[in-house]
């Protein structure tokens, strides 16, 4: 775990962050503005990696999965015309998935933590909607993300049903130019049980919890 990074600027800018635990961390960035959005990272030779963002949304606003480096240190180069704010968070503070429906825009990460569910969304943009699932079980390395699996990747206005396995799960909307609802549905308890034999509730955060902060010290 540590605090939330926040910087704020303006138009073009290369963003460092130092002292971060190397993995999976969550970045949030806002712009108020109406022109193209592109952010990537940056590897040790300076040359663009990963393309985390990629809209020309107005006024863009979304959270997408990053990978921090061994040394702590992450680099990422933004685009963008206007102002904007940009966050980096520990991974747990993605957002929590319920039968509570949802409602937003942009790209975003959850966390599913209960027994296996169906994940209904629907989608109003006009553009790509892709969705990712990491599963989280039986992966012991914390400053590594599991290889993922590609559920959605479909172009404009839909209704998709996703079923999810038992958690924890990572769920990574990586792109989603456009509004969205969700919630989960059919959510079943989850299978494992405490010590003391009682089945654990579903909104019970420790078994993700445990992955989260392991090697986070």
């Amino acid at each position: 775990m540590f605090p939330p990074y926040t910087q704020s600027g303006r138009d073009n800018e290369v963003l460092t962050v130092d002292g971060l635990p190397p993995g999976p961390v969550v970045v949030e960035l806002e712009i108020r503005g109406d022109g193209y959005t592109g952010l990537w990272t940056l590897n040790r030779l300076n040359k663009e990696g990963d393309n985390l963002v990629n809209s020309t949304e107005e006024n863009f606003r979304g959270r997408t999965l990053v990978q921090v480096p061994g040394s702590g240190r992450l680099r990422l180069k933004l685009r963008a015309e206007g102002p904007w704010q940009f966050q980096v968070l520990p991974l747990a503070a993605a957002t929590r998935l319920t039968e509570q429906e949802m409602e937003n825009r942009g790209p975003d990460v959850f966390l599913h933590t209960g027994g296996t569910a169906d994940l209904a969304l629907h989608y109003r943009g006009d553009d790509n909607l892709i969705v990712h699932l990491y599963e989280l079980e039986g992966h012991d390395d914390p400053t590594t993300l599991p290889s993922y699996e590609n559920v959605v990747n479909e172009i404009g206005k839909r209704r998709e049903t996703v079923p999810l396995p038992e958690g924890p799960v990572i769920v990574h909307m990586e792109m989603a130019d456009g509004p969205w609802r969700g919630r989960l549905k059919h959510l079943q308890p989850h299978s494992r049980r405490p010590t003391d034999g009682r089945p654990a509730p579903v909104t019970d955060m420790s078994k993700a919890q445990g992955w989260l902060r392991r090697g986070r010290r």
